[in-house]
């Protein structure tokens, strides 16, 4: 569980396949105290003796640079650092495989014509597929692994 402000890191380690909530609001023990199995990760010290106090399981890194952070939670938590895109980087949902024509209402023609690997999001209906985008997501994280 991420505190909101590290929206970033989450989408990315959604993208790396990671069951990666974003708390929304203000961190409070009746929000945090759902979630028993999960480690908090914040960049508040101001915090840590809360957590000790509610007995959370939690995480401080650096307040800037998404990257580092990164590095730091692949490294931590031992994520191998690969695109899985198996879950929405929007709302967290694991993705479900879907054909083309299930969706080709819903995406644009040169998508539905050159894109591959359809999946969608059963919660918030979002439509993903490997397209140039993709490469580029490559580059990023090959990118971020060398600085690992």
């Amino acid at each position: 569980m991420l505190e909101a402000d590290l929206h970033r890191l989450a989408y990315w380690l959604r993208l790396l396949g990671q069951d990666a909530l974003l708390l929304e609001g203000p961190i409070n023990k009746a929000e945090v105290v759902k979630y028993p199995d999960r480690v908090f990760i914040t960049t508040s010290r101001k915090l840590e003796e809360h957590f000790k106090a509610w007995g959370i399981r939690y995480l401080i890194i650096p307040r800037d640079q998404w990257k580092v952070q990164l590095c730091l939670l692949i490294k931590h938590f031992k994520i191998e650092p690969l695109l899985r895109l198996n879950r929405c980087y929007h709302c967290n949902a694991e993705l479900r495989v879907v054909n083309r024509e299930e969706v080709k209402e819903r995406i644009p023609p040169a998508v539905y014509l050159f894109g591959k690997d359809f999946t969608m999001c059963p919660v918030c209906g979002k439509i993903y597929w490997k397209g140039s985008h993709h490469k580029a997501l490559n580059r990023k994280l090959k990118e971020i692994k060398s600085a690992c």
